[in-house]
């Protein structure tokens, strides 16, 4: 299994959590969010999830951010 509970999720398209898991092929998730309508509740197959990549893709976004430190 390549997720987990808690994780964060695309699932055609949009963002879930994952609630449950089911350890046994095929691994299948419970994936909820919510909406302006209320909670969505899904079931998913472990293929039709995406990582979400700007979580999981290490990236340097501090170039910019200045300390104050003083310098030496």
């Amino acid at each position: 299994m390549s997720f987990y509970i808690g994780d964060e999720v695309l699932y055609q398209g949009e963002r879930y959590t994952i609630s449950i898991a089911k350890p046994v092929e095929p691994y299948q998730y419970k994936l909820v969010r919510t909406t302006a309508d209320g909670a969505e509740v899904v079931w998913a197959l472990e293929s039709e999830l995406e990582h979400i990549k700007s979580y999981t893709r290490p990236r340097d976004d501090t170039q910019l951010v200045r300390g104050s430190r003083p310098k030496r």
